[in-house]
C-alpha cells in the first residue's frame, strides 16, 4: 500500500499566526483568556487550549473588565465594536485574508454595491462577512440559489475564503450573464486552493483512498472529503488516527493523505503511523514482527540503555584500562529506570502527543515500572564494593532524576519567579547531567586519567544525550509548544536549536583530535562519526513538515548502534 502525504497539509498562515500568538499570551499571562466562538474548528487543539487557561464563550454577556480573542473566523462588526468597549483588551485574532475580505465588502458597500457571497449561510466566517455588507447582500452556495438576488445597480461578489474553487469559477459566468455591473472579487484562500489541487491530482493519479484529517465541523476539511466521494475515492473524514481501521484498507493500492487548515502536526503525524501500522499489518509476519521489536526497543528506551553500558564499558576499558561489569550495568539500570519512570508519569502529554508511545506505556507500563523500582536497590548492591563517594554520587543522580518527573517537584519548579530556572528545568539539560555522572564520572572517578581525557568523554557524553534530545523535541516541537511544553528548540527557536547542535558537535570533534594528538589513541577518532551523523541528521530534519515519527525516532536512536559498534572496536583493538 502506497502511502502519500499530500503536499499543502495542516495549519494555514491564519490558523498558525493565531495559535503562535494565543499560545504567547498564554505563557505569558497569569489572566484568563476568553474566547468569542471556538478559535479553529479542530477539537483536540481548541480542548488542548481549554485545559491551559483559554475560555470559550458563546455571547459577549459578562465581558467587562476582561481579556477576549476574535477567532480566526472574526466576527460581526456590531460584536467587534462592543468587544472593544467593553473587554479590557482585545486580541485579534482573525485571519488575515477573513480580514482582507471584510475590508472589501465594508469598502464596497459605501460605494454602493450590493453583495453577493458564496459561502455557507450558517458558518462563522460567513455570519461575520454578511455584517459589513452595509448596502444590502444575499449569500447562495450553489448557481440555483441566484434567482434570490434582488435587482440592484451594481454588485459585489466575493466568497468565503474556504469555498469550492471549481464550484466557484462554474458559478462566476452564470452571475455575469444574469447580473449587469458584477465586481468579481476571488477571495479564496490560496491555502484552500493548493489542498484541493492536491486532491484532484491525486485523483489524476489514480490514487483510490483518501484519507481527510481535521474537524468534522471544518467547512474546508469536509470540502476536501467531498471532493474525494464526488469522484469515487475510498474517502475517510477523521478527527484523529483512532477512527482508522486496518480492515477497511485491505483493498487499498495508493492512499493520499491531507488535512484541513485546523490540523495540528502532531495529529497529522499519528494519522501517518496509524497507516503505516496498518500496512505493516497487512505485511508479512516477518515484516509485521521486525516492525513491533523496533519500535518497542526504540520506546522503552532499550536502545538507549544498551547505548549506556556501551558507552560506560568504553570509559572503564578504553581510558581507564578497568575492567568488569559493575559501573556497565548500574549506568544501564540507571537510564532504563528512569526513562521508564518519566515516561508512565507523563503519560497524560503522551496520549495527546504520541499516541503509539502512549499505548506501549499502557500495555507494558506496569512491568516496565517493576523493572524500574526493582533496578535501583540492583544498582545500589552492585555498588557495595564502591567508594562512598561514588555511592553518594549515585543516590545524587537518582535523586536528581526523580526530580525531574515527579509532579510535586514539577509544580515547585514551575511556581518559581525565575523564568530562566524553569526553562533549564524543563528543557531536558537535567537529564543529560543524569546521563553524564552515570555513564561517565562513575567511572572516572579515583582514578589517574588525564584532563583531556576527562573532558573530552564528558563533552562526548553531554553533546549526544543533548543532541539526541534536540532533535526528538524538534519531532514533537509544534505538540509541545500548543501544549506549552519548554524545550529548547521552543525556549531558544528551531534555528538555534540547530546551531547549538553544530557548535556541540564541531566542538566536541575538535576535542577528540585534540585527545588523540596528546594521548596516541587514534581510534577514537571515529568517534566523530556519530557526531557527524547528529550534524546531518538535524539539517534534514528541520526541513521536514510531518512525519512518521517512529521512524524518525528510530533513525535518532540509530546513531546509538552506530556508536556502540565503535565502542566495541575501540575496546577489541586497545
Amino acid at each position: 500500500m502506497k502511502i502519500q502525504l499530500a503536499q499543502h497539509s495542516g495549519f494555514c498562515f491564519g490558523v498558525r499566526n493565531a495559535i503562535l500568538r494565543i499560545v504567547n499570551e498564554l505563557n505569558n499571562n497569569d489572566e484568563t483568556i476568553f474566547v468569542y466562538g471556538p478559535l479553529i474548528h479542530n477539537p483536540q487543539t481548541v480542548n488542548i487550549l481549554h485545559r491551559r487557561g483559554l475560555q470559550t464563550i458563546h455571547d459577549l454577556s459578562g465581558i467587562k473588565g476582561k481579556q477576549v480573542a476574535v477567532r480566526t473566523h472574526g466576527i460581526p462588526i456590531e460584536d467587534n465594536r462592543y468587544l472593544k468597549s467593553e473587554a479590557t483588551r482585545c486580541i485579534n485574532l482573525t485571519c488575515p485574508r477573513v480580514a482582507n475580505v471584510q475590508s472589501l465588502i465594508k469598502k464596497y458597500s459605501r460605494q454602493g454595491h450590493y453583495t453577493i457571497i458564496l459561502g455557507d449561510s450558517d458558518h462563522a466566517e460567513v455570519i461575520g462577512l454578511k455584517s459589513y455588507a452595509s448596502a444590502g447582500v444575499t449569500i447562495i452556495a450553489s448557481a440555483t440559489e441566484a434567482a434570490e438576488i434582488p435587482p440592484a445597480e451594481k454588485y459585489l461578489l466575493v466568497s468565503q475564503t474556504t469555498f469550492d474553487r471549481d464550484l466557484f469559477e462554474k458559478i462566476i459566468p452564470i452571475l455575469q450573464k444574469s447580473l449587469k455591473n458584477l465586481t468579481v472579487m476571488d477571495t479564496i484562500c490560496d491555502s484552500t486552493r493548493h489542498r484541493q489541487d492536491d486532491v484532484r491530482k491525486a485523483i489524476e493519479e489514480k490514487f483510490d483512498t483518501l484519507i481527510v484529517v481535521g474537524g468534522k465541523n471544518s467547512a474546508n476539511t469536509s470540502r476536501l472529503a467531498g471532493i474525494g466521494r464526488e469522484n469515487g475515492l475510498l474517502t475517510f473524514h477523521v478527527e484523529t488516527e483512532k477512527e482508522l481501521q486496518w480492515k477497511d484498507f485491505t483493498d487499498s493500492k495508493s492512499v493520499l493523505v491531507t488535512a484541513g487548515a485546523s490540523t495540528p502536526g502532531w495529529i497529522i503525524n499519528n494519522v501517518l503511523e496509524k497507516l503505516y501500522d496498518i500496512k505493516f499489518r497487512n505485511s508479512n509476519f516477518f515484516i509485521k514482527h521486525i516492525k513491533n521489536v523496533i519500535e518497542l526497543i526504540t520506546r522503552t528506551n532499550i536502545i538507549s540503555s544498551l547505548f549506556a553500558f556501551m558507552l560506560t564499558l568504553f570509559i572503564q576499558s578504553a581510558i581507564t584500562a578497568k575492567h568488569g561489569l559493575t559501573y556497565p550495568v548500574v549506568s544501564m539500570l540507571y537510564i532504563f529506570s528512569m526513562y521508564s519512570f518519566n515516561n508512565y508519569f507523563d503519560r497524560a502529554f503522551l496520549r495527546e502527543s504520541n499516541s503509539y508511545k502512549y499505548g506501549i506505556y499502557k500495555k507494558y507500563g506496569k512491568a516496565l515500572i517493576f523493572f524500574s523500582l526493582v533496578s535501583i536497590p540492583m544498582s545500589f548492591y552492585l555498588m557495595r564494593s564502591s567508594g562512598l563517594d561514588q555511592i553518594i554520587l549515585l543516590l545524587f543522580s537518582y535523586i536528581f532524576g526523580f526530580s525531574y518527573f515527579t509532579s510535586p517537584v514539577k509544580r515547585i519548579m514551575n511556581s518559581l519567579s525565575f523564568p530562566l530556572a524553569r526553562k533549564v528545568y524543563n528543557s531536558k539539560i537535567i537529564t543529560g547531567l543524569g546521563w553524564l555522572i552515570v555513564t561517565t564520572l562513575l567511572p572516572l572517578i579515583n582514578t589517574h586519567v588525564p584532563w583531556t581525557s576527562i573532558l573530552f568523554i564528558s563533552l562526548f557524553t553531554i553533546t549526544m544525550i543533548t543532541v539526541r534530545h534536540i532533535l526528538i523535541d524538534i519531532i514533537a516541537f509544534q505538540g509541545d509548544f500548543i501544549m506549552g511544553r519548554d524545550t529548547i528548540p521552543i525556549w531558544l527557536g528551531i534555528d538555534a536549536a540547530k546551531y547549538i547542535t553544530h557548535t556541540l558537535t564541531a566542538l566536541t570533534s575538535l576535542m577528540c583530535i585534540i585527545h588523540v594528538v596528546l594521548e596516541g589513541q587514534f581510534l577514537f577518532l571515529l568517534m566523530i562519526l556519530p557526531l557527524l551523523y547528529y550534524s546531518v541528521l538535524i539539517n534534514r530534519l528541520v526541513k521536514i513538515r510531518y512525519l512518521i515519527t517512529l521512524r524518525y525516532e528510530f533513525i535518532i536512536d540509530a546513531n546509538f548502534f552506530l556508536s556502540i559498534a565503535i565502542f566495541l572496536a575501540t575496546i577489541i583493538i586497545s
